[in-house]
């Protein structure tokens, strides 16, 4: 990932040192099992619990391997001298790639779910401090009825939320590993050790493993980013429209100092937004190859090892760096109750139709009749006390009838603990 968009606490999970030292603890665990079973002679895993094998020298070693997996079982075996050669005795390279991948991958969700109960806590507070507040709703970009801006964010809360639930059942698929061996069929060492070693590293084996773990488990974690991103560029994208000039409603926060534009002193860019929605796209770009990677040829190939160096670091990165931004958006969000109330006022006409056309049915006007009399006298932009007065005199209806009815409809509000309720 390039710095830029770099998450710290992830990058500290996939970079090649922690990744060999993921390696080099599955080879001591599963070295110590060996020991406790009197299959190996005793003393070399806690050798190799004390020794380190740095990037740079499996980096130098791999120049004349062409392997990472075999330089650095070299290397490691270099270290511990006496016993060496029962390192990685009945292994094959993805039994232990494969088996960090898991740890690796489990370490990412929960600081990516820790991420996001922080999001949902910022949401779910703004939600119930705007629990009552009239906001114009809008399907198709066009005013439609009045709804309360707490339901909108409530709307976006229990998305993520859902998208939370689907990671945390990601960290159960991931929670497998094999050292069943080449093609996976246990040939040096039985599954007994296999299952002692995996317990020990708080996963569980892959059932009729291959030579790999199976790569659907993959695409499920990768795909499950990529829908959580889609959903973060659902809210992005919404911001940027509420924060358009000609609506003006929501808006980022804008810091001290911060300049929307290097040309236009007066502009305030939704460029966490903006930023957002972008890196979406990338993430949804890793789904589909995750996807194809579920694709190996028989017991297993390598085509898809390239891909996953890239895509399960920077699909992590990419999504705590975003998550992280729609944190601070929601910290400082701007919310202007004047432009919200001016765009209520502009709309007032076209926000009763439906109460109106109710109110007729109510009365047993004919429905098909009625809605064709609403729309064309919203489409001629009468005001709604105009429409009133024309469909009573129309229908031979008192017009108290349909304005009470409308006055009981504009009325209504959020209780506050059903309200409150829904974020249970």
């Amino acid at each position: 990932m390039i710095e830029r968009y770099q998450y710290l606490e992830i990058e500290k999970i996939w970079n090649d040192q922690n990744k060999f030292d993921t390696w080099k603890l599955v080879e001591q665990k599963y070295l110590e099992t060996l020991e406790e079973n009197n299959i190996s002679p005793s003393g070399v895993s806690e050798v190799i619990g004390k020794i380190e094998v740095l990037k740079d020298e499996v980096y130098e070693r791999e120049k004349i391997t062409n392997h990472d997996l075999a330089s650095f079982v070299d290397v490691l075996q270099s270290k511990v001298g006496d016993n060496s050669n029962w390192i990685h005795y009945g292994l094959t390279s993805s039994d232990v790639v494969d088996t960090a991948n898991s740890l690796l991958i489990k370490q990412s969700l929960s600081i990516t779910i820790e991420l996001l109960d922080e999001l949902l806590l910022q949401i779910e507070a703004k939600a119930k401090q705007e629990m009552n507040t009239p906001v114009v709703g809008r399907t198709h970009g066009v005013f439609a009825e009045t709804t309360f801006l707490g339901n909108i964010f409530g709307n976006w809360h229990q998305e993520i939320k859902r998208n939370k639930e689907r990671l945390e059942g990601c960290v159960k698929t991931i929670s497998v590993g094999k050292l069943s061996g080449p093609v996976g069929n246990h040939t040096v060492v039985d599954e007994n050790i296999e299952k002692i070693t995996l317990n020990k590293l708080g996963l569980e084996a892959e059932i009729f493993a291959s030579q790999i773990v199976s790569r659907d488990r993959y695409a499920e974690i990768i795909t499950s980013l990529a829908i959580l991103a889609s959903s973060f560029e659902r809210v992005a994208t919404n911001i940027r429209g509420y924060q358009r000039s000609e609506v003006s409603e929501l808006s980022e926060p804008f810091k001290e100092g911060q300049k929307g534009s290097s040309a236009m002193p007066h502009k305030k860019n939704p460029i966490s937004s903006e930023r957002i929605t972008g890196l979406a796209r990338v993430v949804r770009g890793y789904a589909l190859s995750s996807m194809e990677n579920i694709v190996l040829w028989h017991e297993r190939d390598i085509s898809n090892s390239s891909v996953e160096r890239i895509i399960l670091p920077d699909a992590f990165n990419l999504l705590c760096f975003i998550t992280k931004d729609l944190v601070a958006i929601f910290e400082g969000l701007h919310i202007n109750y004047k432009a919200i109330e001016k765009n209520l006022g502009n709309a007032v006409d076209k926000l009763s139709s439906q109460k109106i056309l109710s109110a007729l049915v109510k009365n047993d006007i004919d429905r098909d009749e009625a809605y064709r009399s609403v729309q064309d006298l919203t489409f001629e932009n009468f005001s709604t006390e105009e429409i009133v007065t024309k469909l009573s005199e129309k229908f031979k209806i008192d017009s108290n009838l349909i304005s009470d009815f409308i006055e009981k409809e504009t009325s209504l509000s959020n209780d506050e603990v059903s309200f409150n309720n829904k974020f249970k």
